[in-house]
């Protein structure tokens, strides 16, 4: 035996020697073979993978069975026939070998572990689109067009080991599909070479993998937007046409993509392709900015061109080997499979092409009995050549501008993520995503599948993935062209995109430095749930959405989980029968505790990032996130040139804390200052917000943008607190925000409270194509029941609140009967039950913010509905404790009644006035903000900021306040619920009795009974 501290040879009396090097502590890589010769591998000599030993490891010869053990590793080998045992530093047995291994040169090689009872296997990347555990499986690690485009040779035991096999060669995987307890790969042709990895998780074993096979590079940001390819045959004309469709729409788009008819000559895959002189030309001496390509810059929009290739790659692969200067410098070559293969995409690349797109089919195809310059027979090369394509495609662009290039294909290998994204071809339904899901556990990250635009539900799973694209191809799937309610929910998905941005480039960042996936297959997630393994229709999306594909069946891992469409709540483990409310296209449900970082809305992605950040905040016991911020194009993030930004929110029933820290790093672009625009959905109202030490002011109108001292907002119709913050350059202290009140109050719906069921919440309504599409999504619902334990005694607090929540009820809907009770109960409450005159002096500018906030969203002011009681009402805090403050709120209440009753705006602008009208006579119509700005032949931006101005609140807000009301009297004056839905164009009478629930805290059948 020999050895070093970092490697050992261990001659077998068998025959034979077997070689163990110490890549890591927890890393092994193990060969055998005849002789002591050990040569590289292909994939080793191509720079694909890492294989540098770094690890002591000390080796304990006892007869003949000698011990390898490193710092978290042991390998017991036994001297006589090679087989070996795989434990961890404690002696735990992960895995041995359950037969002698077969090497023999030019006889290929044959390995067996024994498989332990309910041990699961995961990896193999898309080798298999039927499953995402491969105990009974067998696999074939050979690229295919169609069938296997992508197979990696890498798994992940549900033990907490992991096995990579280090070979390009053809070779089958078998993971008790003809033996039940073992596990064997074995190959017709190449040597005895592999790894194993021991962790503690799926999520270990991957990163352990990834530092061997190569972490996932960073795409550009703006790849992780939308990508449209154009039909085959456009020209440079339609092309315009199309990008121009997509800004006139408002659809946020960051790449226009040409398949081959862009060539002279159609799939062209020689090194001497040029435009297609016809269809795009680019007229001599031109200048690059008056080109088709910079008129698409000046959209925003990059180009991306579809690339042929059967060039023989190997000869630029070891003249680079050899130490060769590159050919741009070297002599013309004699042939054109020795002039490299980047080099004629030179000229492309200085025309402004940012991406390139890899046919896979021509990667795929065998081409038996061709000899490589490498020495090379196909069956060697044929696995190895998709990656060899792709990495001298991310070289040469990066060498040759210095950012990081888009290239996507098709085909892969071991160590594709290093160079290039893919895409799983058409969405299908499913088998494309159990692709993805399988890609992401086996160390590859940035992957797609081509989007049907036919449906909600595939342009819900095609916009909820890595980075989405959509394939013309012979097609014509400009989103343009969809029927309207299709194009809304189109819009909807890409603008909850490019809102996501932040948090898909984070998760990126993670997967660069960890080779966690940005979509994780639920096993990757939740490795400890025993459904895991079966869901083949859900992912997670980065740390806290869970999405849900092509089923009407969610389950929910253990946990509380907020559907994002509705609010509702609901708590796991638990299998949830689900229609997604339109405009949506699926389920989408966020983990409780979630930060999620938005963008404000752009049309594209640009090279400056915005200045303010909207952080969304779930509160739910104590969470934290990391924003990962670089400049998005260049290579600096892997010299540290990144800012980060750590937020923290530890909540309880009765405080909230939000700690959002400086921003650490920097980067070229950073901006100066950085504002956040703080979104909380919360299930009780806060008592009191203090930011940095400061209590500030509730207002009645939501915060505008960037402005940081404008106070806290609560909108009861969603649960929603919103407020403004700034990061300041001169505290080196966190921003500290902190709330205070009462959770247990929170709210359940009458299902759960009455039948104690897994559900937390429920939401009263589904949400509208508007609110979906903007910052205000619909979140925690109103109450049909309180959360207390039956018989509990409520706090003065809890029962105050409740009697405020009453009282606005009474407000708005203009019940004298509801309005009174509810303000003698809540001074009972909260004013003879307080004994000292601060408390009291409080509560009744709880009262006063109530009333001003019913004033704000009638479009009212306080001064004008209280008349000449105003000026004593504004001092009432003099007041406290008297008889006379008493009767001045019953004064008001009766105030807000008569003026609620009597109250007629003059002087209107004409054209608020025909909206009202139409309002009023067409309570069933179409009466959205877009549908009645194209009726009057106005812009909805205008019509929208003038009714607001007129009228005090937002149109689609008095629309359904409109509604509402005339529900209410509809209902009072003894018509049914199916008509009067009916008549105010509800067509789900369902749906009706959620929103009328929403907005006045009773359903129809209560408020008639």
């Amino acid at each position: 035996m020999s050895d070093n501290s970092h490697c050992t040879v261990i001659p077998i009396a068998s025959g034979g020697f077997l070689r163990v090097e110490a890549l890591a502590p927890h890393a092994l890589r193990i060969r055998m073979r005849t002789t002591n010769d050990f040569p590289e591998s292909a994939l080793e000599r191509y720079g694909i993978i890492r294989c540098r030993p770094n690890a002591d490891m000390v080796a304990q010869n006892d007869g003949s069975r000698i011990a390898l053990r490193t710092a978290e590793a042991e390998l017991r080998v036994d001297a006589a026939n090679g087989t070996l045992a795989l434990l961890r530093a404690s002696g735990e047995l992960l895995t041995r070998h359950a037969a002698p291994s077969r090497y023999e040169a030019g006889q290929g090689f044959a390995i067996h572990f024994t498989l332990a009872d309910g041990e699961r296997w995961y990896g193999f990347g898309d080798e298999t689109r039927e499953r995402i555990e491969h105990r009974g499986h067998r696999a074939s690690m050979w690229v295919e067009n169609v069938k296997r485009y992508a197979p990696v040779p890498f798994l992940m035991s549900s033990r907490g080991w992991g096995l990579a096999i280090n070979t390009t060669w053809k070779h089958e995987i078998d993971i008790g599909c003809t033996q039940p307890d073992r596990l064997t790969f074995e190959g017709a042709n190449g040597e005895l070479d592999y790894f194993v990895f021991v962790g503690d998780s799926p999520k270990q074993l991957l990163d352990r993998y990834t530092d061997v096979a190569g972490k996932p590079a960073l795409l550009p940001r703006w790849a992780y937007g939308l990508t449209y390819v154009c039909h085959e045959l456009v020209n440079a004309r339609e092309m315009m046409d199309d990008a121009l469709n997509f800004r006139r729409e408002g659809i946020p788009c960051d790449m226009i993509g040409l398949e081959p008819g862009w060539m002279e000559k159609p799939n062209d895959w020689s090194t001497s392709k040029n435009w297609h002189p016809e269809r795009f030309r680019v007229p001599p001496f031109s200048n690059e900015s008056e080109t088709f390509i910079g008129a698409l810059d000046k959209l925003g929009f990059k180009l991306s061109l579809l690339l042929s290739c059967v060039h023989d790659l190997s000869v630029y692969e070891e003249r680079q080997l050899a130490g060769a200067a590159p050919y741009s410098a070297a002599l013309t070559p004699e042939t054109e499979d020795e002039e490299p293969w980047y080099e004629h995409l030179r000229k492309f690349v200085d025309q402004g092409v940012a991406a390139f797109k890899l046919s896979g089919s021509w990667q795929s195809v065998p081409q038996p009995g061709r000899r490589w310059s490498n020495g090379m027979d196909d069956e060697e090369m044929h696995n190895l050549y998709p990656l060899l394509l792709a990495k001298q495609m991310h070289v040469g662009f990066r060498e040759q501008t210095g950012l990081r290039p888009m290239i996507y294909t098709l085909s892969g290998f071991t160590g594709i993520q290093q160079y290039a994204a893919t895409w799983a071809g058409s969405s299908g339904k499913g088998a494309a995503l159990v692709s993805m899901l399988n890609h992401g556990m086996s160390g590859h990250v940035h992957t797609t599948a081509d989007m049907d635009v036919s449906t909600p539900e595939t342009i819900h799973f095609g916009f909820l993935q890595p980075w989405s694209q959509i394939n013309s191809w012979a097609y014509w799937r400009h989103p343009c062209l969809l029927e309207r309610d299709l194009l809304q929910t189109f819009k909807a998905y890409a603008k909850l995109r490019y809102r996501l941005l932040p948090y898909i480039y984070s998760a990126a960042h993670q997967a660069a430095r960890t080779g966690m996936p940005i979509v994780r297959a639920m096993p990757l997630a939740f490795p400890d749930d025993p459904r895991a393994d079966g869901l083949l229709n859900q992912y997670m999306l980065g740390d806290f959405f869970l999405v849900t594909a092509f089923t009407e069946t969610v389950y929910l891992p253990e946990g509380e989980w907020i559907d994002y469409w509705t609010g509702s709540r609901h708590t796991g483990p638990a299998e949830l029968d689900y229609n997604a409310p339109a405009p949506a296209g699926g389920p989408l449900f966020v983990r409780a505790g979630a930060i999620i970082p938005e963008w404000p809305e752009v049309t594209h992605i640009g090279t400056k990032q915005p200045e303010t950040i909207s952080l969304h905040l779930y509160p739910y016991g104590e969470s934290n996130y990391t924003l990962i911020e670089d400049d998005g194009t260049t290579y600096g993030y892997l010299e540290g040139n990144v800012a980060e930004t750590s937020v923290r929110c530890r909540a309880t029933e009765k405080w909230m804390r939000i700690a959002v820290g400086r921003r650490t790093g920097r980067y070229e672009g950073m901006p100066a200052k950085r504002r956040y625009e703080m979104f909380l959905h919360v299930t009780a109202k806060p008592l009191q917000v203090v930011v940095d030490g400061r209590i500030i002011e509730e207002v009645g109108q939501p915060p505008y943008n960037g402005i940081t001292d404008a106070g806290w907002h609560f909108d009861r119709s969603t649960w929603l607190v919103r407020l403004n913050a700034e990061e300041k350059a001169d505290k080196p202290d966190d921003l500290s925000i902190e709330f205070l009140f009462d959770a247990t109050l929170r709210r359940k719906s009458a299902a759960a409270c009455s039948q104690g069921g897994q559900e937390v919440e429920r939401a009263g309504r589904e949400p509208k194509a508007a609110e979906f599409s903007g910052k205000m999504r619909p979140a925690s619902p109103p109450p049909n029941c309180w959360a207390d334990d039956p018989g509990s005694k409520m706090s003065p607090i809890q029962a105050g609140a409740l009697w405020e929540a009453e009282l606005e009820i009474g407000l708005e809907t203009g019940d004298p009967t509801k309005a009174f009770t509810a303000l003698e109960q809540w001074w009972i409450e909260r004013m003879e039950s307080q004994l000292e005159a601060g408390e009291s002096r409080v509560n009744l500018l709880v009262l006063y913010g109530l009333f001003v906030q019913v004033c704000n969203r009638q479009g009212w002011t306080l001064q004008t509905v209280l008349g000449g009681d105003y000026d004593a009402f504004s001092n009432v805090q003099a007041l406290s404790g008297s008889e006379h403050a008493y009767g001045l709120m019953r004064g008001t209440v009766q105030r807000f009644l008569d003026y609620r009753r009597y109250a007629k705006k003059d002087n209107i602008h004409p054209l608020i006035k025909q909206v009202s009208d139409i309002i009023e006579k067409e309570p069933g119509g179409e009466l959205w903000l877009q549908t009645l700005a194209e009726r009057l032949h106005v812009n909805s931006s205008y019509l929208s900021r003038l009714f607001k101005r007129e009228i005090g609140q937002p149109l689609n807000d008095y629309v359904l306040s409109r509604k509402m009301e005339r529900a209410k009297t509809l209902l009072i004056a003894g018509g049914t619920v199916s008509e009067t839905a009916d008549l105010l164009g509800y067509k789900d009478t369902s749906h009706f009795i959620r929103v009328f629930r929403k907005y006045w805290g009773v359903t129809p059948g209560e408020l008639k009974h």
